[in-house]
C-alpha cells in the first residue's frame, strides 16, 4: 500500500452511528476530516450501493472502513479487496468486492482497492462507540495515518 493521500483517492465509511460500534466506519471519516490534511474525498454510508461503483470508478485509490463482529487479534485489519465476480441486483446493500466487479463491469476500471475491518463489540441502538471499540478505531488510525 503506497500513499493514499491524493485527490483521486476515495474513503468509504459505512455504518450507523446510532447502533454503537456500527459507527467505527463514520468515526474512522470523521477522525481523518478532523486532521484536515487528506486530499481526497470521504463518503458517508449506511450501506454500499450500485451508484458507489460510479464514485469508485472515478478514484485511483480506494479504502472501504466497516465495523466487524468476528474476532480481528490486532483489533482491526486491511487487506487488498478484489473482484469476487458477483453482481447481484436483487439487494440494495453490496458488498465492497460487488461494487469493484461492477466499476470493472460498468465502468471498464478497476482501481486498488482495500477494506479496513474495525472489531466492534456492541450493536444496540446508542449512540456512542464502546471503549474497547474506540481502542482497535485509534490503532487503525495510527496504522493508516502513514499511507493518509
Amino acid at each position: 500500500m503506497k500513499n493514499l493521500n491524493h485527490k483521486t483517492t476515495r474513503i468509504f465509511g459505512i455504518g450507523n452511528s446510532a447502533r454503537q460500534d456500527d459507527g467505527l466506519g463514520w468515526a474512522f471519516l470523521d477522525e481523518i476530516q478532523k486532521k484536515g490534511s487528506f486530499k481526497g474525498e470521504l463518503h458517508y454510508c449506511y450501506q454500499l450501493n450500485i451508484e458507489d461503483a460510479e464514485l469508485v470508478a472515478d478514484a485511483e485509490k480506494v479504502i472501504f472502513a466497516d465495523a466487524y463482529a468476528s474476532d480481528l487479534s490486532e483489533g482491526y485489519k486491511i487487506e487488498k479487496c478484489k473482484t469476487n465476480g458477483e453482481i447481484s441486483y436483487t439487494t440494495h446493500a453490496l458488498s465492497p468486492e460487488a461494487i469493484l466487479a461492477l466499476c470493472e463491469n460498468v465502468y471498464g476500471k478497476k482501481p486498488e482497492a482495500y477494506v479496513l475491518k474495525i472489531k466492534g463489540f456492541e450493536w444496540e441502538l446508542s449512540e456512542g462507540l464502546t471503549q474497547p471499540a474506540k481502542q482497535n478505531l485509534s490503532d487503525a488510525l495510527e496504522m493508516i495515518s502513514e499511507f493518509l
